[in-house]
């Protein structure tokens, strides 16, 4: 009987430390404290596993853009976590990838339903075909939604974690990625077989955009997307482009236990991922977005948005690694809203509710949580029903 009252007292103790009392109805004066004391929070319940975390939401339910941050840059805890602090946004970058190439799409200087052949090398098409695959058939839209049936060179399996953590400082090439997918997984199925996330597709998109640029695929991300008109002025991508005059040392990232921060950026940097920004760069950007300043038609955000049908004996139902993925981000529900919504490996978040017209991004120095993004959205929320 001892030992089941002392289990209660331990039971309840965990509950009451990892539970919040921090209100989310509050005045709109008290708005900004509330998401701070939120980001701390974040870190005080991690049990030292989160060291620092950023935050960025612009709504039209707030009076203005609220841009936060709380703990450390690292592991090490030796400098504070800074508002401009850029950092690796690893498949975020697919978002860009994906409204620059429905960008392409809306100046008819391409088509979604055109094949992936018309603008990959011959020697990345020949790659494909050793393993199998039907080029001629993968449309770029299949490998926009992740449903084209290549195998994922990055996360298909551990093997290229592995590789690339036995030779840090190797310098990947696009064909050698490829490569990889072909030597180390095999064909998943035909096009629109199913759905599997897939950065050897978003490294072939990467390589479809350079076509347009001279093989200058910064070029053609920071000229599609317009980043000066946006007032992005912490994004680029690591090392195939200048690096912003004034921009302090990155935040910190890290694999497991290993700070990979030194890690050469070429293992993630051609498509599937490589840009650096910050919260409030990612906020900006997904704001534009959905707001009208990106995409010159509507009818271009409605072909991105939209719902794709896949194959009839295709059970999503059953697919764990399912999401259901739109061109470039996937759709979410959050408190009975549309969401749509992009993650990357070291822990950013890039969200926007249409009907709130609110932008939310969140990034961890280390690890991740779902319950801090919500809990910043529900404050949101009920300023909305307030008024």
């Amino acid at each position: 009987m001892k030992h089941r009252y002392t289990y209660i007292i331990i039971l309840s103790f965990l509950c009451n430390g990892c539970g919040s009392h921090i209100k989310t109805d509050v005045p709109q004066e008290q708005v900004g404290e509330t998401f701070q004391t939120m980001l701390q929070e974040a870190l005080d319940t991690s049990f030292d596993m989160v060291p620092g975390v950023s935050a960025s939401i612009i709504s039209d339910q707030l009076t203005q853009p609220w841009n936060g941050v709380a703990g450390y840059d690292s592991i090490a805890k030796e400098d504070s976590l800074g508002v401009h602090q850029a950092y690796r946004i690893a498949s975020v970058t697919k978002t860009f990838v994906a409204v620059s190439i429905l960008r392409l799409h809306e100046m008819d200087s391409l088509s979604i339903e055109d094949s992936i052949s018309d603008y990959v090398s011959t020697t990345h098409q020949d790659i494909l075909r050793s393993d199998g695959y039907n080029v001629e058939d993968i449309k770029i839209k299949h490998c926009l939604n992740h449903s084209s049936g290549i195998f994922d060179y990055a996360m298909g399996n551990r093997k290229y974690i592995e590789h690339s953590i036995g030779q840090p400082n190797k310098r990947w090439t696009r064909t050698e990625q490829i490569q990889f997918a072909v030597d180390h997984g095999d064909k998943l199925w035909e096009v629109n077989g199913g759905y599997r996330y897939s950065d050897t597709g978003y490294v072939l998109l990467g390589e479809i955009i350079e076509s347009f640029f001279d093989g200058d695929l910064a070029l053609g991300l920071r000229t599609l997307l317009d980043f000066k008109a946006l007032g992005l002025e912490h994004t680029w991508l690591e090392t195939l482009e200048p690096q912003p005059i004034g921009i302090g040392e990155p935040v910190h990232r890290y694999l497991r236990r290993d700070d990979v921060t030194e890690y050469d950026p070429s293992n993630d940097l051609f498509g599937g991922g490589g840009l650096m920004s910050t919260s409030e760069d990612l906020s900006k950007f997904v704001s534009a977005l959905f707001e009208g300043r990106i995409f010159e038609k509507q009818s271009t955000l409605d072909l991105m948005l939209a719902g794709h049908a896949l194959s009839s004996v295709y059970d999503p139902m059953t697919d764990e690694r399912f999401k259901d993925y739109r061109y470039g981000m996937w759709k979410i529900k959050m408190f009975g809203y549309d969401g749509y919504m992009h993650g990357g490996l070291w822990g950013t978040k890039m969200l926007y509710l249409p009907e709130l017209k609110t932008a939310c991004v969140v990034n961890y120095t280390k690890g991740s949580m779902d319950r801090l993004i919500k809990k910043l959205i529900l404050v949101v929320v009920n300023q909305k029903e307030n008024n």
